[in-house]
């Protein structure tokens, strides 16, 4: 097999069992915030985040070019990664629910630099990034970003993890 060079997206075969087994695949669940151009929060639920490089400090994600969020990240203004902790669920379903008023009763904050919204009372961390490059794949866009601070959450030190289309919380209880 050979690494895909060009931005034309890869064919998939049909029925291919892709989702099962990347529902076998257990991932951290984060939410991603940002503000609009006009100032207001945005964000969206991912597991679809890694740690890319320690020098200098690079995250990426993935994100889906038809969410409300994508056009907040690439304007340049930043975004916040909020870790959730294993308590989430609820957080998580909700940013998850594109008919949801994400934000509506639910308690969070705004960070002084750039006022990104941040679920600091949710999360085990907030990272609050800068975007460095930005490239397609496929119904994604794959983000890769600068951390530019890293802010401790007061939700305690468990972890939400989504694994075979369901949550599990790790960790101290």
């Amino acid at each position: 097999m050979t690494a895909a060079t060009s931005d034309r997206p890869v064919d998939s075969p049909p029925d291919s069992g892709f989702l099962d087994a990347m529902a076998a695949l257990a991932g951290g669940v984060c939410v991603v915030t940002a503000l609009t151009s006009e100032g207001g929060p945005v964000g969206f639920t991912s597991t679809a985040v890694m740690s890319l490089s320690r020098e200098p400090q690079l995250l990426a994600i993935g994100v889906g070019r038809r969410g409300r969020t994508l056009p907040a990240l690439l304007d340049g203004r930043g975004f916040a990664l909020n870790i959730l902790h294993g308590g989430g669920e609820h957080v998580s379903r909700r940013f998850a629910d594109r008919s949801a008023d994400r934000f509506a009763d639910l308690e969070w904050s705004t960070e002084e630099r750039g006022g990104l919204p941040l679920l600091l009372a949710h999360s085990s961390y907030a990272v609050l990034c800068r975007v460095v490059r930005d490239l397609p794949a496929g119904d994604h866009q794959l983000i890769v970003a600068a951390v530019e601070e890293v802010v401790p959450g007061t939700g305690g030190p468990t972890a939400l993890v989504h694994h075979d289309r369901r949550y599990h919380a790790l960790g101290a209880a």
